[in-house]
This record gives structure tokens, C-alpha cells and sequence, in this order.
């Protein structure tokens, strides 16, 4: 693409303007779009609590249900109980009475036996519920911790819009001062860079992914005539010496 030297210039310079704006926009809507770690880190640590509590809870309505259960049973066997002594008493003789006592001890250890297993499942009882419990406590402790995040988080997102709004506006000046192909140019690599679509070259390397410009790139560079992309990284390449004195520009990382 051939090009006068002052229009290339420009357009570069101008670009360059363009660039720290762009990195700054792309940081906004990364801020925008995604959750920053921490609350990622939180949002994965309330997923496990709510897991954990479920999983608690379970357990405690299996514990309790049992216990209930022979609760229940500890009833019955009383009335059971009751029925058999009232038997006994009624007996004719002594084969009937015999027979019926036997009954009433048969409950009667059956009632001891209850009550150890009850013991057993009450005490395993509290023991779930002091355990749902302290999950429920931690997984509420993490929803409340993110959502003072998110309280603080939409705040912020309140601000990086208007931010993002003002810097559009800022890139349509500089947008206005670049040559049309030259700029769709850099649309198309700074979108794929992240917001750097133009390195500059520092003794023979690149700026934006450093590698070496090989010496015949190095001399159509300074000719000023054509547009010269990395071949490392399709950034658009220009000499860093021939920059206007005060002109900067964000320059990418490695990439």
C-alpha cells in the first residue's frame, strides 16, 4: 500500500494516540463482560458450601428420620408392654403364666435395646444438626461476602460505563485523522491483539512481540512510503525515531 509520507505519519501518530485509548477500552470491557477473580473465586467457594450444606442436610434428615422412627417403634413396644402385664395378670395358670411372663420380658429387653439404639440415633441426630449448622453458617458467610462484591462490583461497572462512553468519544477524534485504509488495517489486528494493532520498532525489533525486522524491512520502514506489517505479530510497524517528540503509545506485550 503506497502512501505520502506525511499522510503515513499522521495516520501513525495518530494511531498511536488511538492505541492507549483502545487498551484502555479493552481493559473496560474485560472489566464489563467478566467477573474479576476473586468473586469467581468465591462464586466457586458458595457452589461447595451449597454442596456441602445439601449433602449435611441429608444426612441430618436421614439421622433425625431414623431417630423418629424408633421413637415411633419405643411407643408401640410400650403399648405392647402395657397388653402383655395386663395378659399376665388375667392368666388361669401356671403354663399361661409362664408363658405370658416370657412375653413381657421379650418386650422388655426389646424396650432396653430401643432405647441404647435411640441414645445412638439422638446423639448422631445432634451431631448432624451441629454439622448442617456450621454449613449453613459458611455458606451463608460466602453470600454475604459476595454480594457486598457485587454491591461494590456494580458501582464500579456504573463508572467504567460512563468511562467507556467518554473514551469512545475521544477515539472518533483520533479515528478522523487516520487514513481509511490504514485504519482498517489496525481495526482488524487490534482487535486480535487485544487493542494493539501498531508496534514500534526499537533497534531493529519490534516492539509488540519483539521479534528482529530483518534489514531490508528496516529500510522500507524508514522510507516512509508503505505500509510494513510484523511478520511476527501483523501489527503495523513504524520507526520508533521517527515519532513526533511528546507522541507515545501503549505498546503490547509479547504476544
Amino acid at each position: 500500500m503506497d502512501i505520502r509520507p506525511e499522510v503515513l505519519k499522521q495516520s501513525i501518530e495518530s494511531l498511536l494516540r488511538l492505541q492507549e485509548i483502545d487498551s484502555q477500552v479493552f481493559k473496560l470491557k474485560l472489566e464489563l463482560e467478566n467477573l474479576p477473580a476473586e468473586m469467581l473465586d468465591l462464586q466457586k467457594k458458595m457452589l461447595e458450601a451449597d454442596a456441602a450444606f445439601k449433602s449435611a442436610d441429608r444426612a441430618f434428615r436421614d439421622a433425625d428420620r431414623e431417630r423418629r422412627s424408633l421413637e415411633l417403634k419405643g411407643l408401640t413396644l410400650m403399648e405392647d408392654v402395657r397388653r402383655a402385664e395386663n395378659k399376665k395378670r388375667e392368666v388361669r395358670n401356671t403354663k399361661e403364666e409362664f408363658a405370658a411372663g416370657k412375653e413381657v420380658d421379650s418386650f422388655h429387653r426389646k424396650q432396653v435395646e430401643i432405647k441404647a439404639s435411640l441414645g445412638e440415633k439422638t446423639a448422631l441426630t445432634e451431631q448432624k444438626t451441629a454439622f448442617k449448622t456450621e454449613k449453613q453458617e459458611a455458606l451463608t458467610k460466602f453470600q454475604s461476602d459476595f454480594k457486598s462484591m457485587e454491591e461494590a462490583r456494580n458501582a464500579r461497572l456504573s463508572t467504567a460505563k460512563t468511562e467507556l462512553l467518554d473514551l469512545e468519544k475521544q477515539r472518533d477524534v483520533f479515528i478522523s485523522k487516520v487514513d481509511e485504509l490504514i485504519f482498517s488495517l489496525y481495526e482488524r489486528v487490534q482487535r486480535i491483539r487485544k487493542g494493539s494493532g501498531i508496534a514500534l520498532v526499537k533497534v531493529d525489533i519490534c516492539q509488540g512481540c519483539f521479534v528482529s525486522i530483518p534489514p531490508h524491512t528496516r529500510i522500507q520502514l524508514l522510507k516512509l512510503s508503505t505500509i510494513i506489517t510484523c511478520s511476527g505479530c501483523s501489527r503495523i510497524l513504524f520507526p520508533e525515531e521517527e515519532i513526533s517528540p511528546g507522541i507515545t503509545g501503549v505498546q503490547a506485550k509479547s504476544a
